[in-house]
């Protein structure tokens, strides 16, 4: 870095360039009072080192961004007015590292939300706000550096950047059934938006994330589970990884007795009740003997069936009422 003497070109500038205006996190700062804005081609004459790969980042002086409302582009939108440090030979008069490292992280997040306020509409109310993560969290390279401006650079894929803090999903992605991030296929952005409130990003309600994949499972259908239909999928799946087949909650039947507790099940006695009068038809032991029994107590596969051996259509069914493979 060349530090020169600007005194000079100060006088132009100053007179050059309005003063600061209307930006929440500018407005903020403190003792920017009367501090004019230098422009990005002033700050580059000293910081050389840092013009050459800042030329290529988002935030690039070419592309004459401006925070809205004010005339704060390039390096001012997040250093500040830089009249004062270019009169101080570039000692002080502006936010720098270390000024940025003691900051509160809610004025982190004001820093960026001055020119991304889409992202900021729900920000407040996520759970990286709540932890105190701020922008530059995850996005510290993008602002110098060229890219995208996505915190993935450094990492084999997208997911493993997120589970860094997520240790809990990094354990269900290691689970025997689960959705592939680890390997790349997809990534935690397919189903969550990390900017968003907790409801979007915790997936409460936000069935249309699942079924933007799994379409077979969306219907609509003549029969509804009734009970499933309008239900979170977690009801029964686990959206990272599972011990269990398809991602279930539990295994075998267990998982549907939770809310079919009043299905009657026969002993091995049962199976003897009732006498076949009728004609010789499977179903006349196989659904409503003559003692009452139900079909539940009169398993076709013996005492290890699954309910879904049976009720296949678990999801709905067009063809039958009890989501039998018909």
């Amino acid at each position: 870095m060349r530090r020169r003497t600007l005194v000079g070109i100060v006088a132009t500038i100053l007179i050059a360039t309005p003063a600061l205006a209307g930006s929440g996190y500018l407005d903020s700062l403190p003792g920017t009072d009367g501090r004019q804005y230098v422009g990005a081609g002033t700050c580059l004459d000293c910081h050389d080192d840092i013009g050459a790969f800042y030329a290529h980042s988002p935030h690039a002086p070419g592309r004459n961004l401006l925070v809205p409302g004010t005339a704060a582009g390039a390096c001012e939108a997040c250093h500040g007015p830089g009249s004062a440090h270019v009169e101080a030979g570039g000692e002080g008069g502006i936010v720098g590292a270390d000024d940025f490292a003691a900051m509160a992280a809610d004025l982190k997040v004001a820093m960026c939300t001055q020119c991304h306020a889409t992202d900021a509409a729900h920000w407040a109310d996520g759970p990286h706000a709540g932890a105190e993560i701020g922008c530059a969290d995850c996005h510290a390279d993008q602002v110098h550096f060229g890219g995208r401006a996505r915190p993935r650079s450094d990492f084999r894929n997208p997911a493993e950047f997120c589970l860094q803090c997520h240790a809990d999903q990094a354990a269900d992605f290691r689970l025997p059934f689960r959705h592939r991030a680890l390997e790349g296929q997809i990534g935690c952005t397919d189903c969550h938006d990390p900017h968003a409130d907790f409801d979007a990003v915790a997936l409460d309600g936000l069935n249309t994330v699942c079924l933007g994949c799994h379409q077979e499972m969306s219907g609509p259908w003549v029969f509804e589970h009734e009970g499933v239909e309008g239900e979170e999928c977690t009801v029964c799946h686990r959206p990272h990884g599972s011990q269990h087949d398809k991602l279930l909650l539990g295994e075998g039947n267990g998982l549907c007795l939770q809310c079919h507790y009043d299905v009657a099940f026969g002993s091995a006695d049962d199976w003897a009740l009732g006498t076949v009068t009728h004609s010789n038809d499977c179903t006349q032991c196989h659904a409503s003997t003559p003692s009452g029994v139900p079909p539940h107590g009169t398993f076709v596969l013996g005492d290890e069936g699954r309910c879904t051996d049976c009720h296949s259509g678990i999801h709905g069914s067009n063809v039958s009422a009890t989501f039998l493979d018909q």
